[in-house]
């Protein structure tokens, strides 16, 4: 049995794909991010204090977010251009 996709349809799974993984490369390296901030944040580095330091130490929060955003609005254009909408 032969399944049959259209040309947009396979598109669509293409672009769902990509956004998949977008999300799981984006959070593999949140060690990463979390790493260079501990580096400069941390007892070793000192090199920012204060304030400074404060905010440095919400970089992977806002890394996260960030991979989660772009993922959820690739998902959305993606499923907003073809499968939501209602058709008239």
């Amino acid at each position: 049995m032969k399944i049959v996709m259209s040309a947009s349809l396979r598109g669509k799974m293409g672009q769902l794909i990509t956004a998949f993984l977008l999300c799981i490369v984006g959070l593999a390296l949140t060690p990463t991010v979390q790493e260079q901030v501990n580096n400069i944040t941390g007892s070793g580095g000192n090199n920012l204090t204060g304030a400074a330091a404060a905010i440095a130490k919400l970089i992977p929060m806002f890394w996260v977010f960030g991979i989660i955003g772009v993922t959820v609005g690739l998902v959305y254009i993606t499923l907003a251009g073809g499968i939501l909408r209602r058709r008239v």
